[in-house]
């Protein structure tokens, strides 16, 4: 069987005109050149090359062969391009499955998306969204190669990102008595209508223990099931929602006044992506570029 390395030998001697020259282009060394000259010869059943002393000259059948080998090794490198651009993520119409909550999907997913394609113009997109629940489900059915999900996530075959970490803050309409406040604390918010998110979410959880602590009972008004529709809600003054600093960045066009809440019960997200099979190599810059956005578009560092 014809071997790759064998006709790279014989182009290289085509080339530099010897196999002393061959060997240093090729960085190996002058007997393993002529070796594979031999192999080639002894495969294809044709003398290449005359043997004149210390000099080897190309054969009157070599000039038959020289075309045909340059186009097979033309073959070769076009199949080794594409392979490599295959595992790195690359090729043409490249296509990444992201799915995210819907709550980013509005202006934060699209200017990722937009900043992202002036740097990697032939990358293809499919955004899928869910609650985080779909979203794990859409991973594990691999529906979808990345996840935006909020931590903890545990699952030995899942990686995830750096952490992007976020903060609660109090949304209310723009003519809220509290908007008088630069930070609000829970006796803030002492019988003022609020608008919470499920009771059954972590952050939930925590949320009441501050509360709790500080003696305060929540009023509750109304319970949503996401950032916008809880900030639509205080849009039109039903309740101060608290939320996390991240995703209302989805709502800054609502008619609301955003402030910080304390003690800060923080939100921590990641991109997640399975282990094996590894992810393309665009994937990973994608979520590098989407992570480092998402950090610096936090607008009340800790």
């Amino acid at each position: 069987m014809i071997k790759i390395i064998d006709l790279e030998a014989y182009r290289a001697v085509m080339s530099t005109g010897s196999t002393q020259g061959a060997a240093e282009l090729l960085g190996i060394s002058q007997s393993a050149v002529s070796r594979r000259i031999n192999q080639l010869e002894e495969e294809l059943g044709i003398q290449l090359f005359i043997r004149e002393g210390a000099r080897i000259v190309p054969s009157r059948l070599n000039e038959l062969l020289e075309t045909h080998v340059a186009d097979v090794l033309e073959r070769v490198h076009i199949l080794d391009d594409a392979a490599n651009k295959i595992r790195s993520g690359r090729y043409e119409n490249a296509l990444l499955r992201i799915a995210v909550p819907p709550g980013i999907c509005r202006k934060i997913m699209p200017k990722i998306i937009a900043g992202f394609l002036d740097k990697y113009p032939q990358t293809r997109f499919e955004i899928l969204h869910g609650t985080y629940d779909v979203i794990s489900r859409m991973l594990d059915e691999k529906q979808a190669e990345i996840g935006f999900l909020r931590l903890p996530f545990r699952d030995s075959n899942f990686m995830y990102s750096d952490v992007i970490i976020a903060r609660s803050v109090c949304v209310m309409a723009k003519d809220h008595p509290l908007t008088k406040h630069k930070i609000i604390r829970p006796e803030n918010l002492r019988d003022e209508p609020l608008v919470l998110l499920g009771r059954r979410r972590s952050p939930r959880h925590d949320l009441d223990l501050v509360f709790s602590s500080h003696g305060v009972r929540p009023k509750i008004r109304l319970e949503a099931h996401s950032v916008s529709s809880a900030c639509g809600f205080s849009a039109e003054g039903i309740g101060v929602s608290i939320v996390n600093s991240l995703l209302v960045q989805d709502c800054m066009d609502l008619d609301t006044e955003v402030r910080l809440f304390l003690p800060d019960v923080p939100h921590h997200f990641a991109f997640v992506y399975p282990d094996k099979p590894r992810l393309p190599e665009l994937g990973a810059e994608f979520i590098t570029y989407a992570t480092g956005y998402l950090q610096a578009l936090e607008p009340f560092p800790a």
